[in-house]
């Protein structure tokens, strides 16, 4: 799966969540980040056919690292600045459509021009 694909397709998870009214505090998710668990974590807590159950069978190891890896980045260089930053106090899984925003402006370059198909793909 291509990086672009595995990080739209964890924020497309997160949107159904906030959509459905789910909410953790930013402190909780920040948590998930650091201890490198949010995929896991939220697989756990949405089993797949539940009632909000989403399917992360697609995320296979190297894309739940990738994922961890691009998180635990943003959290390192900004870890309490959520509010400043990016204006999200309320909802941490807001948080991770902000972060995941920046993190297809870090894959594809603010300018778009980073797009290299060797370093597009995850195992």
């Amino acid at each position: 799966m291509r990086k672009i694909t595995t990080i739209t397709h964890f924020m497309q998870d997160v949107s159904f969540l906030i959509d459905k009214g789910v909410s953790y505090s930013v402190e909780e998710i920040n948590s998930h980040i650091e201890n490198r668990d949010i995929v896991d974590w939220m697989e756990r807590e949405f089993p797949f056919r539940s009632e909000h159950g989403l399917d992360f069978s697609l995320f296979k190891e190297g894309h739940r690292n990738w994922i961890h890896e691009k998180y635990e980045s943003i959290l390192g260089g900004y870890e309490g600045q959520e509010r400043r930053k990016w204006g999200i106090e309320n909802n941490g899984l807001c948080l991770l459509i902000s972060w995941g925003t920046e993190i297809i402006r870090d894959l594809h370059g603010r300018d778009g021009s980073a797009n290299t198909p060797e370093s597009d793909w995850l195992d």
